[in-house]
This record gives structure tokens, C-alpha cells and sequence, in this order.
């Protein structure tokens, strides 16, 4: 936790450190009513340090002498209470989405500092110090409850982060999943779903995960980076334009010629790329399906070393599903970028085939519609409605009814509002 200066209580009198640490109290007080996240916890751990004030004005009331028990009990209360003041001003400051994203830390820190005010407390001599029956009842029930006090996220918040984390895994997530994701960040910290208000709050995420780096907070910062990694896939992460720079200048440097698997890629179970590679106790990947009924059919032993399995331990082989996902993205940008001409093909059959390749690649995945809208085939598509093949016209008019439907930015410019209005118009 990052600490205030800490004021040593051999340094200064005793009485002038429990007037700070009454002050420190308050001031928390009320930061804790402007925090958005974890506000609960924080409300929480505030109320049970205004249970403190009165015994820290009684007992500045009396003769403290220079007991060492006593001095140790103030440092640690003036320490912890001032770090948890400092964090609670924080957190009615900092960005909101980084505060949801790092909830679960601060209400450990809560909790932490929560129990060692509470040891504090213990610490004090309260038979020597003539203090009242019910002062020293209220201390000794104040550092149980304190002392057995649990912090956790909310239900909402939790549920926010494991999305959160299901969504870093699978980087095959579309553009819905990321869109539907900042909607529920934006109503559990309280801001606009409006597309401005969302950039806004993601911008000042990006400088907060900047500054984690300034505070060489490495593994904090490559974390963030994967959450903004994830959320950049929504609308609201940049505009249509923003998106097209970035499209571009990943598909210029991919080359021209679509790349052959890598031998690792193939499940040797099934001779197939693999979708979900998993390790064995042997050390060995195969396809998850395809191991799993290896194992179903009765076999022990590795396909490949022949050596005795655990049947039991099937582990994500992730770093060769991220290649294999790379690999695909790569070679499908290509072949978006390619097809196009073959659209104005007089070969009736080949414009057919392109169109089914198209029709497949938009009901595979949001992002594969996203390129096709990018490569700008709206007006090549549109075109091919006045083609004297039927066949040709029903494909076409399907492939623009799944882009109509599903590309909201592409709406945004002239020409496909046109297209799409002209497409809302024509029937099978």
C-alpha cells in the first residue's frame, strides 16, 4: 500500500499524533462518499474508524507517560490510517474503469489495513490507562469486528471481471461481446453509454495504465494492456476512420500470399489444425476433442510416445492456440483483400463461389464482417443486384442483409446508407 509520510510517534507529542490521526479519519469520512467503486467497502471500513474517534479523544484526554505499547499502537493507527485515507482520495479521483478494473485489489488493501488498525487497537494498555468500562468494551468489540471484517468486490463488479478474463482467453470474441462488455462496465461505475462519454473514459483509462508504467508496476500495466486490448474491439473505442488507419496499416504488412500452417499447428490425431490444443501429462498436444476420445475409446497411452497418461490432466495449450488464431486472422485479412476482383468476374460461377466465400466469412465472425465493410465491397456488392443471375442476386442480397445488419459504423458514411437503404428495399 503507498504510505503518506509517516509521522513517528516518539517524534512528536502523543497528543498531536491522535489529533492527526482523528483528522486523517474524517477526511476519509468523506472522500469515502465520492468513490465509485467498492464504495460499499469503503463506507464501511470509514464507519468503523468513526467508531475509533471517541476512544482517540478520550484517551487524548489523558497522561500518556511514554509507554512503548502505547507509542507503537499510535505509529501503526497513524500509519494505516493515513495510507487507507490516501487510498480511499484516490480512488474518488482515479478513472473509474481502472478502479472496476482493479477492485479486487483495493478491497485487499481495505482489508489489510483493516486488520492492522484493528492489531492497533489491541495494542493500546487499557487497564493502565484508566480509561471507562464502556470505552474499553467499545475497543474490544471494535477489534473483533474489525479483526473478521471480509471485503469483496460486488456481485456486479465480479461478474464484470471474469467477462473480463473470458474475453482475454478467447481472442476470438466479436466486436458484440466487447460492445455488450462496455455497456455493463458503464452502468456498474455510472457514466454514459454514449459513444463520446465511452472514448472519454477508455482515453483516461489508457493515461492511468501510462502511469502504472511510470511506477514500473509492470505486471499492473500488462495486465491493463490486455484489457484495453480487449475493450478497443467495441464501437465506441474509436471511430470509423480510427478503424480504417489501424486496418490498413496491419493488412499492408502482412505481405500478399496467404501462409501455410506451421507443423505444430496439426493435431497428429487428426491431421487437422487445431481449434483447441490442449498438453498432456506427457508433454504432448492434440486436439481437445480428439485426445478426449482417445481417451473415451479406452487408451492410456500417448499416441505419440507411447508412454502412461493422467488421464485427468488436459492443460490449454494457450500460447499455441494465440499462434494458430494469428496465423488464421493473418490469412483470412488476405483473402478479403483479395477476392474482390473476382467479383467482376463474367464467370457467372466464379462470382457464385466468391459470394458463398464471402456469405461464410460474414457468419463466422463479427471482425471478418468488419473487413469485408473496410475493403469497401458494399458498392461492389451492390452492383451485383443488377446482375441477370438470380442466383447471383439472392447471394448477393443475403451478404448485404448480414452487413445491414450487423455494421453499425459502416451506416455512419453516405454511400452505405444508400446501400443499405436500397438493400432494405428489394425483396427475394
Amino acid at each position: 500500500m503507498a504510505l503518506d509520510v509517516v509521522t513517528s510517534a516518539s517524534a512528536v507529542p502523543a497528543s498531536e499524533v491522535l489529533s492527526q490521526i482523528i483528522e486523517a479519519i474524517l477526511e476519509m469520512v468523506v472522500a469515502a462518499n465520492n468513490v465509485f467503486v467498492n464504495k460499499e467497502s469503503f463506507i464501511e471500513v470509514s464507519t468503523y474508524l468513526k467508531r475509533i474517534v471517541p476512544v482517540l479523544k478520550e484517551l487524548n484526554k489523558k497522561d500518556l507517560g511514554n509507554s512503548e505499547s502505547l507509542n507503537n499502537a499510535i505509529e501503526i493507527l497513524n500509519r494505516e490510517i493515513k495510507a487507507a485515507k490516501q487510498l480511499t482520495m484516490e480512488c474518488s479521483k482515479k478513472n473509474k474503469v481502472y478502479q472496476l478494473m482493479n477492485c479486487r485489489a483495493i478491497v485487499k488493501r481495505l482489508e489489510d489495513a483493516t486488520r492492522e488498525i484493528s492489531r492497533a487497537l489491541s495494542l493500546i494498555p487499557l487497564a493502565s490507562l484508566d480509561l471507562s468500562t464502556g470505552i474499553i468494551v467499545e475497543i474490544g468489540k471494535l477489534c473483533e469486528n474489525m479483526q473478521t471484517a471480509e471485503f469483496r468486490a460486488a456481485v456486479a463488479e465480479e461478474e464484470i471481471l471474469e467477462k473480463v478474463e473470458s474475453g482475454i482467453q478467447d481472442r476470438n470474441i466479436d466486436r458484440s461481446y466487447a460492445n455488450h462488455l462496455l455497456s455493463l462496465i458503464a452502468d456498474a461505475v455510472g457514466i454514459s453509454t454514449e459513444r463520446s462519454a465511452l472514448k472519454k473514459e477508455l482515453n483516461e483509462f489508457k493515461s492511468e495504465i501510462e502511469n502504472a508504467r511510470l511506477r514500473k508496476d509492470q505486471a499492473e500495466a500488462i495486465q491493463m494492456d490486455q484489457i484495453i486490448a480487449l475493450l478497443e474491439r467495441a464501437d465506441a473505442a474509436s471511430s470509423p476512420r480510427e478503424k480504417e488507419m489501424k486496418y490498413f496499416s496491419k493488412r499492408k504488412s502482412l505481405g500478399s500470399q496467404p501462409l501455410e500452417p506451421l507443423q505444430s499447428f496439426y493435431c497428429p490425431i487428426t491431421r487437422d489444425v487445431m481449434v483447441d490444443p490442449v498438453e498432456t501429462s506427457s508433454g504432448q498436444t492434440f486436439e481437445r476433442s480428439a485426445i478426449e476420445k482417445w481417451f473415451s475409446d479406452g487408451n492410456k497411452l500417448c499416441p505419440l510416445t507411447m508412454t502412461v497418461l493422467d488421464t485427468s490432466i488436459l492443460r490449454p495449450n494457450k500460447t499455441l492456440r494465440q499462434s494458430i488464431e494469428e496465423w488464421k486472422d493473418r490469412n483470412t485479412m488476405i483473402t478479403i483483400a483479395s477476392m474482390k476482383s473476382k467479383l467482376m468476374s463474367e464467370e457467372v460461377g466464379e462470382v457464385l463461389h466468391c459470394l458463398e466465400q464471402l456469405q461464410d466469412l460474414c457468419q463466422q465472425r463479427d471482425q471478418h464482417r468488419e473487413w469485408i465493410i473496410l475493403e469497401n465491397y458494399i458498392p461492389s456488392l451492390i452492383n451485383l443486384l443488377g446482375s441477370k443471375d438470380r442466383d447471383v442476386r439472392n447471394q448477393t442480397l443475403v451478404i448485404l442483409r448480414i452487413l445491414a445488419k450487423y455494421s453499425d459504423d459502416a451506416k455512419d458514411t453516405p454511400d452505405v446508407q444508400v446501400a443499405f437503404g436500397n438493400c432494405d428495399n428489394l425483396q427475394f
